[in-house]
């Protein structure tokens, strides 16, 4: 297992899109993807993002690099962590830091918090970090075990020695990220001003159904461990699972979700968490105590729909009524942020701003 004891600070800029801003979410979604579109964007997406990579070896960039599209519209740099690199987005500001985690899937990264990232950069002067986990996005993909305490650790790295956050950073976190960041918050207070946790693991009293949703997919595929990744995370099957597990019919399906799943899949090593990930060793034993013992602000925000939701949530009654937590329920599937961004957002910076629960 690689070294994770810190090491010297090597960031690297790497280059930003130019996106437009963020929509205004009311007025409209992108239509549903098909199969054929989504291959024919993601070949698209592949041949540019080749391009700029043989344009950046030209100049000799220095390693680590990825030929994965910038998923933010904001710079990436990479922060040196042992043996290894990861990456984040950031983008300079005034005020409370304010840092975003992706969750743990086949397919994640920091793309995922795209439409919170958006609302943050066209409505907030806040700085924004958003933080890749080792072994996907940009991030390096090394190849050993991972779980609970690698990523705990990534991020307590992370707000330590990136964020540097006085009087803690206010954290937003997608499902098992919102997990890892409620353990560091719990064990470095510090560190954590305050907790967002959109569709948070771990408060259900069975384990969460997505390893089974995913492990039932891929091992009913032929052939051998990376044919079974391989198939999993075409454009095809990833809008198929997005369409029966993750969003509800009457949002439908968005195409750059599934376009830049797909892409981030066909990284080196994108395949090495899937054991961990499969097998539940990614998950934390009890990350409901974890959040019960919590003394920050906490926000918990969660799908409705039973049908498009991995979390029963039947253990939200533990925090609901706490003087910290505010609970908020959302007639969506498992990307509320996704489903209804702008009422989504509008929660998210009350309770930042100081309308939320306070201990």
């Amino acid at each position: 297992m690689a070294s994770m004891d810190g090491g010297t600070d090597e960031r690297v800029t790497g280059m930003a899109d130019h996106d437009e801003g963020p929509r205004d979410e009311e007025k409209g979604k992108k239509p549903l993807v098909t199969p054929r579109r989504a291959a024919a964007g993601l070949g698209a997406a592949a041949a540019a993002a080749y391009a700029m990579y043989v344009f950046g070896a030209r100049r000799a960039r220095r390693r680590p690099v990825t030929e994965l599209p910038n998923a933010l519209g904001l710079p990436i740099q990479y922060q040196k962590w042992g043996d290894v690199h990861y990456a984040y987005y950031v983008r300079e500001g005034t005020g409370r830091p304010v840092v975003f985690l992706h969750s743990i899937n086949a397919v994640a990264s920091a793309h995922e918090m795209r439409p919170l990232v958006r609302a943050f950069r066209k409505h907030s002067e806040r700085p924004i970090y958003a933080l890749e986990w080792i072994g996907f996005g940009h991030s390096d993909r090394p190849e050993l075990a991972y779980d609970p305490g690698l990523m705990e650790d990534q991020l307590q790295h992370f707000l330590e020695r990136v964020v540097r956050p006085a009087g803690g950073a206010d954290v937003i976190g997608l499902s098992l990220g919102a997990a890892y960041a409620a353990e560091v918050a719990r064990r470095r207070p510090d560190l954590v001003h305050a907790l967002a946790a959109i569709e948070p693991t771990g408060l259900g009293k069975d384990p969460p159904a997505i390893p089974r949703i995913w492990s039932r997919l891929l091992f009913t595929l032929p052939g051998v461990q990376r044919a079974f990744y391989d198939r999993l995370t075409t454009p095809e099957a990833l809008y198929r699972f997005a369409e029966e597990n993750l969003f509800t019919p009457e949002f439908g399906v968005p195409e750059e979700f599934v376009e830049f799943g797909a892409e981030t899949s066909r990284m080196d090593g994108a395949a090495f968490p899937l054991d961990d990930f499969l097998s539940g060793r990614m998950f934390p034993r009890d990350a409901g105590d974890t959040f019960r013992r919590l003394r920050q602000p906490v926000l918990v925000v969660h799908g409705t729909v039973e049908s498009r939701r991995q979390e029963s949530y039947d253990r939200l009654p533990e925090l609901d009524g706490r003087l910290n937590v505010q609970v908020v329920g959302l007639p969506t599937g498992g990307l509320p942020h996704w489903e209804r961004a702008a009422e989504v957002w509008e929660r998210v910076r009350d309770f930042l701003e100081g309308d939320g629960p306070r201990a």
